[in-house]
């Protein structure tokens, strides 16, 4: 435990009344405009588009809408119901199978796409 019987000291001097104008750098910024502070800048560079994100969001987007259309569907809901609850244990690892090897095949694609972007 600390002993708050003891002042403490501030970190800044205005606020502690010791500064004096002149004394330190700190004045000099005081009466020095803002705009002379900063350094002009350089153009900024053009924002590189994401392609990573784009891609990714179509995909996302294309699984939303073909989950949309088989819900809404009644008679498809129920084809690919029976469909789902048809499958053999085998038949589950290829549709994983099959699944994974799609998302890696579009992380690939945005990896070529971010890297075609890069290189420009």
């Amino acid at each position: 435990m600390t002993d708050d019987t003891r002042p403490t000291t501030p970190l800044d001097p205005v606020l502690d009344g010791t500064w004096e104008p002149g004394t330190s750098g700190a004045d000099s910024r005081a009466e020095t405009p803002v705009t002379e502070l900063i350094p002009p800048a350089a153009p900024l560079p053009r924002p590189r588009v994401r392609w990573g994100a784009i891609i990714w969001g179509l995909v996302l987007a294309g699984i939303a809408a073909g989950t949309l259309w088989i819900v809404l569907d009644p008679a498809l809901r129920d084809d690919v119901s029976e469909w789902w609850f048809a499958l053999t244990p085998a038949g589950m690892l290829l549709a994983a199978l099959v699944a994974v090897g799609g998302l890696l095949l579009i992380a690939g694609i945005a990896g070529l796409a971010r890297r075609a972007s890069r290189s420009r």
